[in-house]
């Protein structure tokens, strides 16, 4: 992900620590935070999920530029990595080629994204191969800056100019339905014999909104757990075989803390990313821990439970009784790059630099199962705004389109994402283009990832001022868990009320 794509309020863009909006009141900033949360670009420096220097953030991009290299290979993803599309044919039964067919008539689509990284390259090229093959079906790509997506949308519907096709953090759907930009899709769904058995389960019901189809999954991007194996190898441990569980992880962190120069693992407490990076720990094990957002109807924020406090506990458990140190945001993603941190939990949107820095002593693993399985995480989409429905052949090409996307993902993670499409996802181990060497060791993730609720501001649970996020740091800072959990389940829940209210979900 590109550092610009979480950079949406000073000074901390990108981080949700600096806002003051609440779920009831999301407006363009709020919504542009939502949308970046679930926004990649390749590999960025973290006060977000991204990294360093990324390719300009201005529109539009071009749809022609090869990908960029990367370990592992030329990261150039070709036509036969993209597949070929069938024109023709009858509905299948599991959106299969010949379940869509492209107009006969000429169609021009345009499709916005925020990927305004190396990511954006591949997803380039991937257009630009479905163009070479789809003639009367062609797709303009138009990259926006992260911190101006949503403000532009809107400016764009205002204007009578919206794209006809978008991509989009799976939060950031139901406000855009409800916003009049982005329409349900429930018919794409029928005709292509689109269904859960064709994702995992979170993944695919992460693009509903009251019971309609807002968006097609196109990828996840879980947080990863990566380490560095020339440390394991100078601490005793066994290089290829990472930590799994609370009692091996633990054991790494004390045996790099007393057999090498480096920290076994640093904990983030402050820094204008701090919230969110303790926050997508403690949302990962706040979902290990069995923990759920709200209650049932969606009337209570429950982030305060037995699941919460000990998720908050255990980060400062590893501060008070390990001597994990604490450090601003982005120290331990840069002491990791630089050799002086053995372990490190960050998205997937970091592995493009880890691997540039580390080479082959570069670990990649799931995150260890300290209370059980599961993992915070995001999901890309592909959605169809009104204007791309304003006409049958405009529909038809969008449509088509979507699903072309969606059987030849593998490019796309080529990029660095976890491919969303199961059958996609199988393809990985065989694929040595670009970053899919290093995906295939974590695809696993892609059944245990968990998500945010899909409402509008579901993001701010976390994210926000008053969310879990800050209430971690505080906890990692010496606050009672508790409390801090309380206080901000006490503030979510009367902004859910208000955003149950307003839009009647």
């Amino acid at each position: 992900m590109d550092v610009s794509e979480f950079h949406l309020i000073a000074p901390a863009p990108g981080r949700a620590s600096g806002r003051t909006g609440r779920i009831a009141t999301v407006g363009a900033v709020g919504l542009a935070l939502s949308l970046a949360v679930g926004a990649c670009g390749g590999g960025g420096q973290t006060p977000s999920p991204s990294g360093p220097a990324s390719a300009p953030a201005s529109a539009p991009a071009s749809v022609g530029g090869s990908a960029p290299a990367s370990p592992g290979g030329s990261g150039e993803p070709s036509a036969s990595a993209a597949g070929s599309a069938d024109t023709g044919g009858s509905p299948t039964a599991s959106g299969g080629e010949g379940a869509f067919t492209a107009p006969t008539e000429n169609v021009e689509l345009t499709l916005w994204n925020p990927f305004t990284g190396p990511d954006g390259n591949f997803f380039n090229q991937i257009v630009e191969d479905f163009n070479a093959e789809t003639p009367t079906c062609q797709v303009t790509v138009q990259t926006q800056p992260g911190a101006e997506y949503i403000p532009r949308l809107e400016a764009a519907m205002s204007a009578n100019q919206l794209p006809h096709v978008i991509a989009a953090g799976y939060d950031a759907l139901p406000q855009l339905v409800e916003n009049g930009i982005v329409a349900p899709i429930d018919d794409f769904v029928e005709q292509g014999g689109y269904g859960p058995d064709m994702f995992p389960e979170a993944i695919w019901n992460a693009g509903l909104w009251k019971d309609q189809r807002v968006g097609i999954p196109i990828d996840t991007h879980p947080m990863v757990f990566y380490y560095n194996k020339a440390l394991f190898e100078e601490a005793g441990l066994d290089p290829e075989s990472p930590p799994d569980d609370q009692e091996s992880f633990e054991a790494a962190i004390t045996a790099v803390n007393e057999n090498t120069e480096a920290d076994g693992y640093q904990m983030v407490a402050s820094g204008p990313g701090a919230n969110f990076l303790a926050g997508i720990q403690w949302a990962t094990l706040f979902y290990q821990g069995g923990g759920e957002w709200t209650n049932e109807d969606l009337t209570e924020v429950t982030i305060n439970s037995e699941a919460g406090v000990q998720a908050a506990q255990y980060l400062a458990h590893l501060v008070n009784d390990l001597g994990v140190p604490k450090v601003e945001s982005d120290a331990e993603i840069n002491a990791f790059q630089q050799g002086q941190n053995a372990m490190v939990m960050s998205g997937i949107w970091e592995t493009t630099r880890y691997s540039e820095a580390l080479g082959e002593d570069l670990g990649v693993a799931p995150v260890p199962e300290i209370f059980g399985p599961g993992t915070w995480g995001g999901s890309h989409q592909l959605a169809v705004t009104t204007a791309g429905q304003a006409d049958p052949n405009t529909q038809q090409c969008a449509y088509y389109f979507i699903d072309w996307f969606s059987r030849n993902s593998l490019a796309w993670g080529a990029g660095g994402q976890i491919p969303a499409r199961n059958e996609v996802r199988e393809q990985v181990a065989e694929s040595e283009e670009g970053l899919l060497p290093i995906i295939a060791q974590i695809v696993p993730m892609a059944e245990s990832v968990q998500f945010l609720p899909t409402i509008p501001g579901g993001g701010d649970i976390l994210f926000v001022a008053n969310g879990a996020g800050e209430a971690a740091t505080l906890v990692i800072n010496g606050a009672d868990a508790k409390q801090a959990l309380d206080n901000a389940a006490q503030a979510n829940t009367q902004a859910l009320l208000q955003a149950k209210e307003r839009y009647g979900f």
